[in-house]
């Protein structure tokens, strides 16, 4: 498994409005990356912050990081939008804690 790291900046006053659109829209086009196995969205306390931990089979990173660059422009600040993105990472997963099975 491949795993991406997703940085997104919210509006925290509009971070209500902006999960229904993410859980809406962006949660199932992510679904949609090639070589998809499973993702992880966390929110921090202040809704300032959305991470998205995503996991890509072996062979597809190249490809679902590009797809993920492509839709989200990631550093391309847009104050009149409620959302953006910070940064798209690659990181490699310690496996410190056990992780249940992917199944498809």
């Amino acid at each position: 498994m491949t795993t991406l790291l997703v940085t997104l900046d919210l509006t925290p006053e509009r971070s209500e409005d902006v999960l229904v659109r993410l859980r809406g829209e962006a949660a199932p086009w992510l679904r949609r990356l090639p070589g998809f196995a499973t993702s992880r969205w966390l929110l921090t306390g202040a809704h300032d912050r959305c991470y998205v931990v995503v996991e890509v089979e072996d062979g597809y990173a190249d490809d679902a990081s590009r797809a993920l660059h492509d839709a989200m422009a990631p550093g391309a600040h847009d104050t009149a939008r409620s959302w953006w993105c910070e940064r798209i990472e690659d990181v490699v997963d310690l496996g410190l804690a056990a992780r249940p099975p992917v199944t498809p």
